[in-house]
């Protein structure tokens, strides 16, 4: 056989040329599903840690909102506690005089607003049941209008907003 010969197709090569060309299609259509597949299954992965990094970060945000209520729960519990303390001082300064006491009741206060805690403001102001207890009706007093108060029984206290103790009082019929 000479070299043309050889370098030249023959009939059964060209059959096998054209049925390896027709694999080639239908392999590519088949690698072209498959690449497909596998990117809609790598999106949908994508999709499911994104959706799983959020629930973390939404997880650990509540975490830290509930934490921060707990804290809160457990000053208001302990300011609670030591507001019948407040009340005796405050009640030792109105009735003895002495310098030593009245430091005392400031530095109390002082520390209670450090702390977000304010006392009520009741004496000539507005009853407000929101903020106060009527324990009793006081006499009309020409100086003070129906509804405001005449005196304050013990002091009330709020924290951040909230009224951890209403203030007792008489208010004017």
């Amino acid at each position: 056989m000479t070299e043309e010969q050889k370098n030249q197709p023959t009939n059964g090569s060209l059959k096998n040329n054209s049925n390896n060309e027709n694999q080639n299609v239908q392999g590519e259509a088949l690698d072209n599903e498959k690449v497909e597949e596998l990117k809609n299954k790598c999106d949908e992965y994508l999709n499911n840690w994104k959706r799983a990094v959020a629930d973390m970060a939404n997880y650990k945000k509540d975490e830290m909102e509930r934490m921060a209520k707990l804290m809160q729960y457990g000053r208001e519990d302990m300011i609670e506690k030591i507001l019948p303390i407040l009340d005796s001082v405050y009640y030792a300064t109105k009735h003895i005089k002495d310098e030593g006491l009245d430091k005392i009741w400031q530095q109390a206060i002082e520390f209670l607003k450090k702390e977000g805690i304010e006392v009520i403001k009741t004496m000539g102001e507005k009853f407000n049941p929101e903020t106060m207890e009527a324990i009793d009706e006081a006499t009309s007093n020409s100086q003070l209008a129906s509804g405001t108060v005449a005196e304050e029984l013990q002091k009330g206290y709020i924290m951040n907003g909230k009224v951890l103790r209403p203030a007792k009082v008489k208010v004017i019929k």
